[in-house]
């Protein structure tokens, strides 16, 4: 035992300090203990209990140890799911069965909670698509009242630089200079600012000469043929009342037809040769005409003799081409006063004063005979050969019988003899501007012609002039044609020298073959050069082009819409004009009152139309709401109706909308189509508790009447053309041509029509 005891110590000091004895010593045991594992099973059986046993207690008492043997044996579960299919297939089958045929209660539990988790979820999609819907519906009432918010406003915010005035999104808050007597907030144009900041002064400002003095008294109170006779040009130009329906041609608005000539007028001999009344309150009746022998009028008025001398005598104080103008105060053509005869003669001696009067004098109404003896300054203008008319302008305060009962009047001017002259006039007369319109202009400052430090370009003078905070000439529709029909002659001019700078390939003779020239009229490059016109045939054939490229990348159009001026329906229009007029506004107008305060503000009502067409489309269209769909493209096409007002009609293209293939579109394609309509297009009629602005707007405008008009009998008596009444349907769907082979079944058709 000592022996055995004394060996076990050597041994271990061995074992502890010799290194190399210690390597080999394990690797022996090692080799024993797995040659004895191997071959002996009882002592295998041991090892294993033993080692479970010594695994589970260090499992179940060191955490550390339990988290690394999880995750180590789901690294080798998984690995072998993946990497071997027959472990993946026994797997799948071990849980189907267990699943089916052991536990029943398991089973039913998780149904249990899958169940529980589905209905869970579709609460939550219910709930989301609810969140969603609020915000959505949240989006448009926030857009709605921001929309109201807009077209409430009008061009009130007027820039201290240009003294244009304009919308609110158009101007900035000037920082430029500090007031410290005053908490008023001055405004300031993106265009100015952005100059200024560059220390530039920017070319519409007030200060570039385009300021212009204060309208006297004595030219305020003038009418249009008053004003006619004291300009040293008159501007003729074919101004036509836009009357449809129940607008009277006092009330509408203005248009214009064909060219604009000035023609030079002898003021002096006009204002002598005009009669002088007693009492400063008698009119006298005038007729201007192109020429004498003319049986038209160009236009037709009552006058106040005393008024245009008034003005006369004023403008020749201040304006610088009335210098010369002498007017002579000894005249012995007087009218005589209602109160100086008996009531039996009065109207006999009075008609044939003015008859006397107003047509011997050839002095004053043949203000177009020098049209024959100085041909080259009666175009001032420009070159236009064509028929040149006019409507009569009435002024609505004239007491005349015709105006009273809306008798109609020839004012049609008769046809200009320019047949044998063409002139390119193309340095008109300067200052013609202020000479024709010497009411806008009394001291003769201030027109395009003037010599400025920054060069100003047409397009931004007429922007100045129409969109001042100055009324005198945006209410002035004469001067808005003028500013316009200039316009189109510079545009025309532009584009004539464009054409001249190329060159096609051919010379004289060929200029003179027929065949040549009608090729090149159907290849439309004769007038080619009007297509920056706006509005001109060629104009609308290269906006044409546009829409079609658009149509072969976009597809057909998804929806057309047509926004219409209700100018006359919306409040807002109305308390505008009112708010610019310098009036009171109140609650309700009549109707004559609207179309008064409309005729009296042209730009501005198609200004404020611009402004709510803008913020509908950004608010409702284009963006904000997406009211139908996410939008592609789209354009718009701007017209006026008969009355003046813009209309819009725009085709626009929404992402994500099913495509209509025609009569070949198969079921899915046309349900997902009737699904899409039924989505965004409703004929369903609220009543007033549920919304009575909606009513009342449905109710009015998207009815159609009964009454049917003249367009709508232009063919039958009693069927209407375009097919109202129509029969209504419980569905949506999609309507295609009935392909009819024989002649019975066209028959039939025609008078189903």
């Amino acid at each position: 035992m000592q022996q055995k005891e004394r060996i076990k110590k050597h041994i271990l000091l061995k074992y502890h300090k010799n290194t190399k004895f210690r390597v080999e010593n394990n690797t022996h045991a090692s080799r024993r203990i797995l040659n004895k594992y191997h071959n002996d099973t009882t002592f295998r059986n041991e090892i294993k209990t033993r080692s479970k046993i010594d695994i589970l207690n260090k499992y179940h008492n060191n955490s550390d140890f339990r988290t690394q043997y999880k995750a180590r044996s789901k690294q080798q579960v998984s690995k072998k799911y993946k990497s071997d299919p027959t472990i993946r297939l026994k797997t799948i089958e071990r849980a189907m069965n267990w699943y089916h045929k052991n536990n029943t209660l398991m089973r039913q539990s998780s149904r249990r909670l899958y169940k529980q988790r589905r209905r869970i979820l579709k609460k939550y999609t219910v709930r989301q698509s609810h969140k969603c819907a609020d915000k959505h519906r949240n989006l448009h009432m926030n857009n709605l009242n921001r929309f109201r918010q807009i077209i409430r406003e009008g061009p009130d915010y007027i820039c201290i630089s240009c003294r244009l005035a304009l919308f609110r999104n158009q101007e900035h808050i000037q920082s430029y200079f500090n007031y410290s007597s005053t908490i008023e907030k001055k405004w300031i144009c993106k265009l100015c600012s952005d100059k200024i900041k560059k220390r530039q002064m920017p070319s519409r400002a007030i200060v570039n000469k385009l300021k212009v003095c204060e309208v006297p008294s004595e030219l305020k109170k003038l009418n249009n043929l008053e004003k006619h006779l004291i300009a040293l040009r008159l501007p003729f130009m074919k101004i036509v009342n836009l009357t449809s329906g129940k607008v009277s041609s006092r009330f509408a608005q203005k248009g214009t037809k064909g060219p604009l000539h000035c023609v030079p007028s002898d003021v002096q001999d006009t204002v002598t040769t005009l009669p002088r009344a007693v009492d400063k309150s008698m009119m006298v009746r005038l007729q201007l005409k192109r020429r004498l022998k003319y049986k038209a009028v160009w236009e037709e008025q009552l006058i106040n003799p005393n008024n245009v001398r008034d003005a006369l005598f004023i403008l020749t104080k201040m304006h610088p081409a009335y210098k010369n103008i002498k007017i002579n105060e000894i005249n012995d053509n007087y009218l005589t006063s209602d109160h100086e005869k008996a009531f039996e003669n009065n109207s006999d001696s009075v008609v044939g004063s003015m008859d006397v009067d107003i047509i011997e004098e050839e002095n004053l109404i043949e203000e177009t005979q020098l049209c024959n003896e100085n041909r080259l300054k009666t175009l001032a203008l420009g070159d236009i050969d064509n028929t040149i008319n006019s409507d009569e302008e009435i002024d609505e305060d004239d007491k005349d019988i015709r105006t009273k009962y809306n008798i109609g009047t020839d004012s049609c001017i008769q046809p200009c003899d320019f047949n044998d002259f063409l002139v390119f006039d193309k340095q008109p007369y300067k200052t013609i501007e202020a000479l024709a319109f010497s009411h806008l202009f009394p001291d003769g400052q201030g027109s395009y012609d003037e010599e400025r430090e920054i060069d100003q370009k047409w397009k931004e003078y007429c922007k100045a002039r129409l969109l001042s905070s100055d009324s005198r000439f945006a209410a002035n529709s004469s001067y808005i044609f003028y500013l316009q029909y200039l316009e189109d002659l510079k545009q025309v001019y532009s584009g004539i020298n464009i054409a001249f700078r190329k060159k096609l390939p051919m010379n004289a003779k060929q200029s003179l073959d027929e065949v040549q020239m009608k090729f090149l009229m159907n290849k439309d490059m004769i007038y080619r050069h009007l297509q920056c016109v706006r509005g001109s045939p060629q104009y609308w054939h290269q906006r044409l082009k546009d829409l079609f490229e658009m149509t072969r990348q976009l597809g057909f159009p998804t929806f057309f819409i047509t926004l219409s001026c209700a100018d006359l329906r919306w409040k807002e229009f109305i308390d505008t004009f009112v708010r610019h007029s310098g009036c009171v506004i109140k609650e309700s107008y009549t109707f004559e009152e609207k179309t008064k305060l409309l005729r009296a503000n042209p730009v501005l009502a198609t200004r404020l139309f611009e402004s709510r067409f803008t913020s509908f489309m950004n608010l409702f269209i284009k963006g904000g709401a997406w009211c139908l769909g996410k939008v592609v493209d789209w354009f718009a096409r701007i017209e006026m109706q008969l009355q003046g007002s813009p209309h819009s009609h725009m085709p626009i293209w929404v992402e994500g909308a099913p495509k209509y293939n025609g009569p070949q579109t198969d079921e899915k394609t046309r349900e997902e189509i009737v699904k899409f309509c039924n989505k965004y297009i409703t004929t369903r009629f609220p009543s007033l508790d549920e919304d009575a602005e909606l009513h009342n707007s449905i109710k009015e405008v998207q009815n159609h009447s009964r009454n049917h008009s003249k367009r709508c009998l232009k063919y039958h008596k009693t069927l209407c053309v375009f097919g109202f009444p129509r029969s209504v349907s419980r569905r949506t769907f999609i309507c295609e041509p009935i392909k009819v082979d024989n002649d019975d079944e066209k028959q039939r058709c025609k008078k189903i029509k």
